[in-house]
């Protein structure tokens, strides 16, 4: 019997190449995934430190946000007790972050307040944030028509340059009196049929012999501190006057301070219309403290709810005070009830 060899076929012989080639490719996949693996797990602790930093860094900047945003601005100030017309300073710590700070204060019937600055006195609108600029003080004047203890809410507020609303707050209350109503009426009951105007001659030193220095006068002007009515031809004028602060004129402005002795000083006030009606024109006198008293010129005619701020300047003798009397004459004044004022002023060394 005759053996005879298989035959190969072409797809046999085909089939041989490939399958060591195959086996050779899985081999390469294997090798090249056990490379990437090593790669990758030398990787990972990098990657997770990396993680760890970015995760610390972001905590750190939500613990630094969370300690300025914590808590209210802590306001101190120079009591919680103050009169009618007297400076009150408040003061506070800053802020980390750059930004700047506002004043409010709560609307209250016959309440107003002024801010003291470089300018002077700045009369502000009740329920609306005044810009202090980045300052951890304020001084104001707080201004009350009422003849009781008045609390009067206030509000410091910070905010950055590009925040919509404050981020920090503050909230405090002082307690106004005004104890110059009660003397004023005081007064008048005691002494029946004066007429105003007049120097006190019972209190007031002697006219020097030689002409006293005439004082230097800061022309009033105007401030609208709330929305001014239109004058009623039918109704009537009240004038009232009250002192705002003491200081000095610099420049031609008037500057809140302490006053010295032997020195030059001033003091400030307004004169308010508080009726229905606009005014004739008015004069006003004080008392000064070489024993003058200054009588204005004519003064311009207040609009209802209209005030006029006034500054006298004088110069100091050497005694450590000196009471000042401030009197409004009008025609056809509904009342002379609040047409004057009395203000012991104290001058330092």
């Amino acid at each position: 019997m005759e053996n005879k060899t298989p035959e190969i076929t072409p797809e046999k012989r085909a089939a041989r190449v490939s399958k060591p080639i195959a086996i050779s490719v899985f081999l390469g996949v294997l090798a090249l995934i056990a490379w990437l693996s090593v790669q990758i797990v030398s990787l990972v602790p990098n990657a997770f430190s990396s993680l760890a930093s970015l995760a610390e860094g972001i905590s750190q900047y939500r613990t630094s946000l969370s300690a300025n945003n914590d808590g209210a601005i802590a306001i101190t100030s120079d009591g919680k007790l103050a009169d009618s017309g007297k400076s009150v300073t408040l003061t506070w710590e800053k802020d980390s972050r750059e930004g700047a700070y506002a004043f409010s204060y709560k609307c209250i019937d016959g309440v107003s307040i002024d801010i003291v600055d470089t300018e002077g006195l700045r009369n502000i609108s009740c329920d609306t944030r005044y810009s202090l600029g980045a300052t951890d003080t304020v001084s104001i004047i707080i201004n009350s028509e009422k003849d009781r203890h008045v609390d009067v809410p206030y509000t410091i507020s910070f905010m950055r340059a590009n925040d919509t609303g404050p981020i920090r707050t503050g909230e405090n209350t002082i307690t106004i009196t005004n104890p110059a109503i009660s003397e004023q009426i005081a007064a008048e009951d005691a002494e029946p049929g004066a007429v105003l105007g007049e120097a006190d001659t019972k209190t007031e030193p002697a006219t020097p012999a030689t002409p006293p220095k005439k004082p230097v006068v800061v022309e009033p002007t105007p401030e609208y501190t709330y929305e001014i009515p239109v004058s009623n031809p039918n109704g009537f004028t009240d004038l009232a006057t009250r002192f705002l602060a003491s200081g000095d004129i610099a420049n031609n402005k008037f500057v809140g301070g302490v006053i010295q002795k032997n020195d030059t000083g001033a003091i400030q006030f307004e004169v308010k219309n508080t009726g229905t009606k606009t005014s004739e024109k008015w004069i006003y006198t004080i008392t000064l403290p070489d024993g003058d008293t200054y009588t204005s010129p004519p003064q311009t005619p207040l609009k209802p709810n209209e005030r006029a701020v006034i500054a006298i300047g004088f110069d100091t003798p050497d005694d450590s005070s000196h009471t000042f009397k401030v009197s409004v004459g009008l025609q056809n004044d509904k009342t002379n009830t609040n047409n004057s004022f009395k203000k012991t002023v104290s001058f330092v060394k």
